[in-house]
Parts: C-alpha cells; structure tokens; sequence
C-alpha cells in the first residue's frame, strides 16, 4: 500500500526554470513528486489518498535565500536561528545562506559547524552558512579556505566589510575559481563612504545628513571585476544598488565573464526620499538610492543582468534603532514580506512578470550557488509555495515572526503573501486558515481514505 497526497483546485502551477505554467493537479508520495499537470499514478486498491484543496492559490517552487543575517551565535538579541527560519518559512522560503557577522565570526569550522546543527534542531528551514573570507572580517588574513570549504560553508563573503587588500583579493578568487566555490563580495570602498549614513543626494543633504556617493560601491565593483578575470573565477556582487554597478555587471558579463549579482526588494522598491521620511528602519548599507537607480535595478532584474533576489534580511532590536540615523546599525529585516513586496508593487504594477521574479527566487539564486533548485518536476522533492495572490493585508511588523521589527514596509497593504508551503512532508499554513486544507471527495475521485497526517499552522 502506498499512501498520496493529491494537491488539486490550484489556479496555476508556476515554475519557470522547469517550463511549467498553467493548471493541473500535483501529486506526491514519500514527499517526492510522481504526478504533474494532467498526469496522475497508477493507483492500487489499497492505496491512501489524502486531498489537499490549493483553494485557487498559485503553487511555485520554495524560495531559496542567499543573503541572510540570523545574528546566532552572539547576537540573539536581534534574532536567533529559530525566529529568523520561522520567518523566513512564512515568507515562502526553504533554504537560506547566513552571513558570517557573528559573534564569534563564522571563520573556522566549529562555528559553520554550529550554525548548521542548530538549524537542524530549530526547524525544516535549511541553513548554510557562509564564511567570511577573512578571519575576524578584518581583511589582513584570509580564513582556511579549504577546511571552512569542507566544513560546509556554502559561499565566501566578507558581507558587512569589503576585502580592500588587492592581494588576499585575487588570492582568494584564483582558489574559488580551482575549486568551483563562490565568492560574494560586499562591494564598498569604505574610504569613500566616510561617515555617511544614507545616499549622498539632494534631500538627505537639506535633512542635514552625510551622504555615501555612488562611487563607494561603483569603484569596489569595478575593481572586484577586474580582479575576477585576473583570477579567472566567478564573481557574486552583493545588494547591488546603483546604476553605474548594473552597467558593470552587463558589460562584464557581455564579455563572457561569470559575474553575477542580488538585488534586494528594499533596493527595488525605496528611495533615498523614503528613507529621509522614513526614519532608522530605512537605513541600510548600500544606502537606498535614487529613482533612476531603482530604475535600473528593475530593468536589470526583468532582463537576467541581476540574477537573484536576496534579501539581505538584517535584524536589529528596537533598542538599538532607535538612536536616529547618526547612531543605528544598518539594516532591515525583509525574509517575510520579500514576495508580497514584489509582487505588488512590481508585478502588479506591470514592471516585472510574475515568471522572472518566480525565477529570481527560485532558480536564480541556486544558479549563483551552484546549487540544485527546488523544481516542479517529476522526481523532485516536494518543496512547494502555495501563493494567495488576489486577497490583500496590511504588513504589521508586531506580528512578524522575526524577534525584530525593523520593516520599512510597516503598514502597506499588499497581495500575494504565501498562503502555505509544503516542507519536509509537512503542509504548514501561514496566517489565517481555510486557503489550502485537506478535504474529502467521494472514492472515485481519488479520495478513497478520510485526511490524516501533517498539517501544521506556523
């Protein structure tokens, strides 16, 4: 006897990277996909059916995150381990790539090692962590590349800090490119941004603030590519942010340069103006920019020149937000509304189809990390997002699962929050009830036993 879940009444099934876009059921067994589409198995006398009603809900892959901060260990004030994957499952994520600015700094293989066993024991979120690249994130001495490698560090990144030293630079890209590892780099030349706080422009100068230029990050780009064809290595550009780093990273990959490069919801939807009114929440490293900026972003991310969004979710508690601009920590939390963001005021406004930014959640960022991408195919484990896209609620960051509230998009009225998502054979369910339950339908429709098994409210 084999025992199935039928997942049927979805408006559409949507993966980009596997050609799938249109209605159909899906059916799973042993958490693996065996049907798809029109297709179903050949069903035995004795099989269990359970029937989970999608509830016209749109079901993509799980989203996979590259540029995550989770504090843990050290900074479980801000957010642990535990409360970041609980938010980022809400947000329709399965797996995530911590950055290295911990305390200790994830530099040596106990900490990676540490990092990887207490997401084992907080939740199915998976959690790879990332090393730094240089010990302590100083940038005088490059980390044990290969022991960190084999620990399990899934990417090398100075995030937070940029590795300025030139020679350690090249070093450590002419090894990623040996070994097939990947490089992220944090693309700031911090000589330049000085004592700035958010984007040097116009409104931020009468609001009395020092300013960061575009040149802080366009120079460290540059640079870092010019160094990757040295070394002949991929390179990742982290939060990519401006329109002069966009034309780098087109002209370096119509070249045939394996460069590649994130951009986060709060870079493709805020402003440098947002920030001024906005307060600390807003404060973030690369600084929000301006609308020709965010202009290019969009038209980078729609034409493949960006490959992945990441949302470069930084908590901070609400003590240490809340000395004003000159004093707080840069950052913004964002695992938890990253699509509904996106969705409305970038899909929902025409700027973006719904399938390139599926893809820049799902296949784009894997790509980057060399990574199998969660898929709506025949034989893959079943990692499913199960997406509301028509009912709409106002974000409010006191009820956010992350143990921070530092959300610039507090209050905004947005669609397309993942209703559900099935992860590690288990259905959970996101906010209210009722959009994706199992049910009963008569014998000859596959519903031949009563529903049981997991189903889990988060």
């Amino acid at each position: 006897m084999s025992s199935y879940v039928r997942i049927i009444g979805a408006a559409s099934l949507l993966d980009p990277a596997s050609g799938v876009d249109g209605p159909g059921e899906i059916w799973i067994r042993d958490d693996v996909i065996v049907a798809l589409g029109a297709g179903r198995p050949a069903l035995g006398p004795d099989d269990e059916v359970r029937v989970l009603d999608a509830a016209g809900t749109t079901i993509t892959p799980m989203f996979v995150d590259i540029h995550v901060h989770l504090r843990e260990p050290g900074g479980e004030e801000s957010e642990t381990i535990r409360t970041g994957t609980a938010a980022a499952l809400r947000g329709g994520y399965c797996t995530l790539y911590a950055m290295a600015n911990t305390a200790p700094t994830c530099d040596r293989p106990e900490v990676l090692r540490t990092v990887i066993e207490r997401a084992r024991e907080a939740g199915p979120v998976e959690v790879v962590p990332v090393s730094s690249l240089s010990v302590g994130l100083r940038g005088r001495e490059l980390v044990d590349l290969e022991a960190n490698a084999a620990a399990g560090a899934g990417a090398f990144s100075d995030d937070g800090a940029w590795l300025a030293d030139e020679r350690l630079a090249l070093e450590a890209l002419r090894w990623a490119g040996r070994n097939g590892a990947v490089v992220m780099q944090h693309c700031e030349d911090f000589e330049l941004t000085g004592s700035g706080v958010l984007h040097a422009c116009s409104c931020v100068q009468r609001a009395g603030l020092p300013g960061i230029a575009r040149d802080a990050e366009d120079r460290a780009v540059a640079r870092d590519i010019r160094l990757a064809a040295e070394a002949q290595s991929a390179l990742h550009v982290c939060h990519v942010s401006t329109a002069g780093a966009v034309a780098a990273i087109r002209g370096a990959r119509a070249e045939g340069l394996p460069v590649s490069g994130e951009v986060t919801p709060h870079h493709l939807v805020l402003t440098a103006a947002d920030a001024v009114a906005g307060g600390p929440d807003f404060k973030m490293k690369p600084p929000l920019r301006e609308q020709h900026d965010v202009d290019a972003l969009i038209e980078a991310l729609a034409d493949g020149t960006l490959d992945a969004v990441a949302t470069d979710h930084a908590p901070h508690s609400e003590a240490r937000k809340a000395g004003g601009f000159l004093t707080a920590p840069f950052g913004a939390i964002g695992v938890e509304t990253a699509f509904p963001v996106l969705f409305t005021q970038l899909v929902q406004s025409g700027r973006l189809p719904l399938r390139r930014l599926v893809h820049a959640l799902t296949a784009g960022p894997c790509r980057v990390v060399r990574r199998v991408a969660p898929r709506l195919v025949v034989g893959a484990v079943a990692q499913l997002n199960f997406l509301d896209l028509v009912t709409t609620r106002p974000v409010d960051r006191a009820a956010l699962a992350s143990r921070s509230q530092n959300c610039p998009f507090h209050g905004q009225l947005l669609a397309g929050w993942p209703a559900a998502s099935w992860l590690g054979g288990v259905l959970h369910l996101h906010g209210e009830p009722g959009c994706v339950r199992y049910r009963t339908l008569p014998g000859g429709a596959g519903g031949r036993k009563p529903p049981s098994g997991p189903l889990r409210d988060t």
